[in-house]
């Protein structure tokens, strides 16, 4: 558009007067360098523009900040509230989920027919206390509710005997991780459920104090303090998701304390902060070759060994120490040739494992993947909130992000956007790494170059030029050695262009084949680009 712009200028210049052309001259600088020399035989000498030596400024978003749970309801009417709004909700937010909770296993170890009579009274047309449709009821509560289960139990709409068999059942011995999480959460509803008829238990420990699912050791020392003082032991699956959400980075003081506890807690929750390590390593997994190692499976979509994705190694740790529920997080896990088709989730699953969000990503990486190669909408929906979890952002995180950078549907894209953005705020982003996964996906053609060229033009758009830039010149190298440039490639040396126009080249070295791309003549898009990009690298960046 420029260059035609530039044209159509040139051939009616003659025809204005002075002060026209004076504009026009002012705004020809502004033009992409590949113009400078055209639009400099038109006009003259361009005018200086001040802007053009202020240095290039990146323009990131902020990095998300942790949030702190606000305190567990103190009076009964708080808590009542609270639970209402979550028991008529489609979805259990994390925080109010966690905090309700909370606040009925305290408060019914105080007044605990005191609550029950509030809550019959607040939830008063709820079909699932309804008595006419109680066998269907009892099923739906052992099965997917979520809060309800504790309430439904405090109410008195579940046997004893259900809760305990119910403990025992959920084992979290599920194939896929959405079940073996969802089985974790089962754990706990049922281990609080037990809690509010028993009355034996204070408070939980596994309450996060940040909005991620995250948990302050130093808190949880804290808590582990007062049960001693109590002479109470923990619920299994209550310490187990506490250790699963706490903080271990650096924690020498917490771990320290954590060891003068003096109990089995205390010296677990030690061992836990002094090994530092993810819940599960995480490698890249080679699918074709497992197949070849197989013989082969001849019932399975043929695409299915060219994607790209990772797998996790043992973690006896967890089989060794934690309850039965859990024990499916420490076992080897390789991508499953089946696609999963878990629906959704009361819950938030990332507030099982706030610590390990490289780990999470490489067990959601099978589904998030088909955001590209299956084109199915909404499947990297996720990734906006495993980029804000903790722990390193390694292979499984990029891979997942280059995935959705080339997803079929625009929602799906912005959401690779914001992960790319956020990752790039918190100084976690590795741009080469994340070019190398991108090169990969494009070479087993599990990525279209021009959604590609889409989701970076977004980015840029935002003022990350050198952001993106940095990870588009990996990616170039191999689709210029085609021949013939592949479909869409000239959309990504147009978006490169413009980034190196605002940010300047990246690196001492040109990008490999760009040159001979460009030097193959004809009025193409993909040679005009080159030519684009080549001047522009040549020439550094252009006013602003």
């Amino acid at each position: 558009m420029q260059e035609r712009a530039l044209k159509l200028v040139a051939r009616h210049l003659p025809a204005v007067g002075d002060a026209v052309r004076k504009e026009l001259s002012l705004s020809a600088a502004l033009l992409s360098p590949v113009h400078r020399t055209t639009a400099a035989e038109v006009f003259g000498d361009l005018p200086d523009q001040q802007s053009a030596s202020e240095p290039y400024e990146e323009l990131l978003p902020p990095a998300p900040a942790l949030r702190r749970l606000e305190s567990v309801p103190a009076t009964l009417p708080e808590l009542v509230e609270e639970v209402a709004v979550l028991a008529r909700s489609a979805s259990q937010e994390i925080t109010s989920f966690e905090r309700a909770l909370d606040g009925l296993v305290r408060h019914a170890r105080t007044d605990r027919s005191a609550l029950a009579d509030a809550l019959r009274e607040a939830l008063a047309g709820q079909w699932w206390l309804d008595d006419g449709q109680l066998p269907y009821v009892q099923r739906w509560l052992t099965s997917d509710a979520g809060i309800e289960l504790v309430v439904a139990v405090l109410l008195g709409r579940v046997p004893v005997r259900a809760v305990q068999d119910g403990r025992a059942a959920w084992t979290g011995t599920g194939t896929c991780v959405h079940a073996a999480l969802d089985g974790v959460m089962k754990a706990r509803l049922w281990e609080a459920a037990d809690a509010v008829l028993s009355g034996g238990v204070p408070f939980l420990l596994a309450v996060p104090t940040w909005h991620t699912g995250s948990l302050d050791p130093a808190v949880l020392v804290d808590r582990l303090h007062a049960y001693k003082q109590l002479g109470i032991r923990p619920g299994e699956a209550d310490f187990a998701q506490a250790l699963l959400r706490v903080r271990r980075d650096g924690q020498h003081e917490a771990t320290a304390a954590a060891g003068l506890l003096g109990t089995p807690e205390g010296d677990l929750l030690a061992a836990w902060l002094r090994a530092d390590e993810p819940v599960a390593p995480v490698y890249r997994f080679d699918l074709e070759r497992q197949r070849s190692s197989s013989g082969g499976w001849a019932q399975q979509p043929t695409d299915w060994t060219r994607r790209v994705l990772v797998a996790t190694e043992e973690r006896p740790f967890i089989q060794q120490e934690f309850p039965r529920s859990f024990h499916w997080l420490g076992h080897p896990r390789v991508p499953h040739r089946l696609c999963c088709h878990w629906g959704e989730s009361p819950w938030p699953w990332t507030a099982t494992l706030p610590e390990d969000g490289e780990t999470l990503a490489a067990w959601l990486l099978p589904n998030l993947a088909t955001c590209a190669i299956d084109e199915i909408r909404g499947t990297a929906e996720p990734l906006t909130t495993l980029v804000e979890l903790g722990g390193p952002a390694g292979e499984a995180i990029h891979l997942a992000v280059a995935y959705a950078m080339g997803a079929r549907y625009p929602e799906d894209r912005l959401s690779a956007v914001d992960a790319l953005l956020t990752l790039a705020a918190q100084h976690r982003l590795d741009a080469a790494l994340l070019g190398r996964e991108l090169a990969i996906l494009l070479e087993h053609n599990l990525v279209k170059p021009n959604r590609l060229a889409d989701s970076a033009r977004t980015a840029a758009a935002t003022g990350a030029y050198r952001t993106v830039l940095s990870v588009l010149t990996g990616v170039l190298p191999g689709l210029l050695a085609h021949k013939k440039g592949p479909r869409g490639l000239s959309d990504l040396l147009s978006v490169t262009a413009e980034c190196v126009e605002h940010c300047g080249p990246v690196g001492a070295e040109p990008i490999s084949g760009l040159a001979e791309t460009a030097a193959r003549g004809g009025s193409s898009q993909l040679v005009r680009q080159a030519v684009r990009l080549r001047t522009a690298w040549e020439q550094g960046p252009g006013p602003r």
